[in-house]
C-alpha cells in the first residue's frame, strides 16, 4: 500500500478534529495558506521505505529536496583530514529513512516544528549511511542533530562521535563527544570538531590525535585546524610529533609549541618556538624546526643546540640526518662550536671550533668530528686510562677520531699549526681558540 499511515488520536495533542492525521498546521501559517505536512510513517512503498517531508515546503515539490543541504555538510566532516573528494549532492538526491523504532513530530512552546526520529535509526543519502540513537530536525532553524552512537559510513570513510549537529545557515558541521574520523591510511580524534564546508576548512579541539599511518607519524596537541586546499594542518599547544621506527623502538619525538604538517607535495612537519627534538642519545633544541619525513632529515634555526653522548654542539644552523630510522650524522654550520667535558673540578673541556663541524655517529656513539674552514682545536690526550697531555691546533680541516668514546687520534689537515703541551707542563698554556 502506499497510503499514508494513520495516527492515534493521542499522539498529536494538536491534531484538530476532523483534519487528516498526517498533516500539523504551523501556528505561525496564515489564514487560507494550505497547510504543510509532516508524513508519519507510511506503508512501505516499492523501495520499502518512507520518504520524509519539510513543513515549509510548497505543496507538490518532492519530500527529499530539502535534505539535499544538510547531509553533504555532515557526510564532508569524513573529509576534513584529507583531499576533499566528495562532491556535494545534487538537487535530485534522496535521503531516505531506512529505519526508527519512533517516528513523530512536536512543537515547541517557541512555534517552532521539530520532526524526532528514535531507536537504531537508521537514514540512507547516495552511498552515505547514517547511524544514531535520536534524530532532530529543526524546522525554523534548518538545524539536523543525531545523538548517541552516531556513525556516518560513506565506502571506506567513517566518522563516529556522540553528537553531530548541521546548521544549514551557517553550513557548519559539530561533532562533539569521542570524535574520530578514519579513512585509510589517515585517522583523527578529538572531543570537539567543527567543518565549514563552503571554505573546506575544520576546526578541532581537547585531546587532539593525528595518526599519518603511511608514514608512521603521530602528532597530538590542545587544539589545531585543516586547510584542505593546501592540504596541511596546524596544531597548537603542547604540540608533539613522533614516529616510531617499524619494531617501536628508538622513536623520533619533536615538541614544540606550534606545529605544522604537510601531507604534499612531501610530508613535512614544522615546529615553532621552544622546538625539543629527541631520539636515542641524542637531545637538540632550538626555535624552529622543519622535519623532511621521506629524506629522514630535519633542519634546526635560531640558536641550534644538540647534545650526543657528553658532546655539545651548538652553531647557527644545524642539520641532523637519519638513515634507516637511526641517527647517521649531524652537521652544524655557522660558528660551529663543538665542546665536551674532560675534567670538570679541573675545568678541562675539549673544544673544536669552525666554519662547519660534522658529526658521524653509529650506534648512538660519535665516531668522528670533522671541522672545516678556519678550524681549531683544544683537546686533552690520555692513553689507556693515563693522561698524556693537551694538545692545540689550527689548520684549514681538523678530524677528532674517538674509540670507546675517547679521542683515538686527531688528523690536522691543510696549513697545520699546533702545539703539544705534556702532562707534566708547569708554563703558560694557550688554550683559547
Amino acid at each position: 500500500m502506499s497510503g499514508q499511515a494513520s495516527i492515534p488520536d493521542d499522539q498529536h495533542s494538536r491534531l484538530r478534529r476532523g483534519r487528516p492525521a498526517s498533516s500539523i498546521q504551523h501556528p505561525r501559517l496564515r489564514r487560507g495558506r494550505p497547510a504543510s505536512s509532516i508524513q508519519h510513517p507510511a506503508s512501505p512503498t516499492a523501495s520499502g521505505q518512507a520518504s520524509i517531508e519539510h513543513p515549509r515546503l510548497r505543496r507538490g515539490r518532492p519530500a527529499s529536496r530539502q535534505w539535499h543541504t544538510f547531509v553533504p555538510g555532515i557526510i564532508l566532516l569524513l573529509l576534513v583530514t584529507l583531499p576533499v573528494t566528495f562532491v556535494h549532492a545534487q538537487s535530485h538526491s534522496r535521503l531516505e529513512l531506512i529505519h526508527a523504532d519512533v517516528n513523530r513530530g512536536q512543537v515547541l512552546p517557541s512555534g517552532e516544528v521539530v520532526r524526532i526520529f528514535e531507536g537504531n535509526v537508521q537514514v540512507q543519502q547516495d552511498t552515505a549511511a547514517i547511524f544514531c540513537d535520536r534524530a532532530l530536525f529543526y524546522h525554523r532553524r534548518n538545524t539536523i542533530e543525531l545523538q548517541g552512537h552516531v556513525r556516518i559510513i560513506r565506502g571506506r570513510e567513517q566518522l563516529t562521535a556522540g553528537k553531530v549537529t548541521y546548521i544549514e545557515p551557517r553550513k557548519l558541521a559539530i561533532a562533539q563527544q569521542g570524535v574520530h574520523l578514519s579513512r585509510p591510511g589517515r585517522e583523527l580524534r578529538a572531543e570537539y570538531l567543527e567543518y565549514y564546508y563552503e571554505t573546506d576548512q575544520a576546526y578541532a579541539r581537547t585531546h587532539l590525535w593525528l595518526h599519518d599511518q603511511n608514514s608512521r607519524a603521530f602528532i597530538t596537541a590542545h587544539e589545531g585546524e585543516y586547510l584542505p586546499g593546501e592540504d596541511r594542518a596546524v596544531v597548537r599547544g603542547e604540540a608533539h610529533f613522533w614516529q616510531p621506527t617499524e619494531e617501536g623502538e628508538d622513536t623520533l619525538h619533536i615538541h614544540a609549541r606550534e606545529m605544522e604538517y604537510r601531507f604534499s607535495p612531501e610530508r613535512t612537519a614544522f615546529a615553532r618556538e621552544t622546538v625539543r627534538i629527541r631520539k636515542g642519545e641524542l637531545f637538540a633544541r632550538c626555535d624552529s624546526a622543519v622535519y623532511f619525513l621521506e629524506q629522514e632529515s630535519a633542519l634546526l634555526k635560531g640558536h641550534p643546540v644538540a647534545r650526543q653522548e657528553g658532546t655539545r654542539i651548538v652553531g647557527e644552523a644545524m642539520e641532523l640526518l637519519f638513515q634507516a630510522d637511526k641517527l647517521q650524522r649531524v652537521v652544524v654550520r655557522g660558528k660551529a662550536l663543538a665542546t665536551s667535558v674532560e675534567d670538570s673540578l679541573a675545568g678541562k673541556i675539549n673544544k673544536l671550533a669552525g666554519k662547519e663541524i660534522v658529526a658521524l655517529v653509529q650506534e648512538d656513539r660519535i665516531q668522528e668530528l670533522w671541522a672545516h674552514v678556519n678550524a681549531r682545536s683544544v683537546y686533552y690526550l690520555k692513553d689507556q686510562g693515563e693522561e698524556q697531555g693537551v694538545n692545540t691546533a689550527s689548520a684549514d680541516t681538523i678530524r677528532i677520531y674517538f674509540r670507546d668514546s675517547e679521542v683515538d687520534s686527531i688528523a690536522v689537515i691543510g696549513g697545520a699549526q699546533g702545539i703539544f703541551y705534556p702532562a707534566n707542563y708547569q708554563g703558560e698554556m694557550k688554550l683559547e681558540l
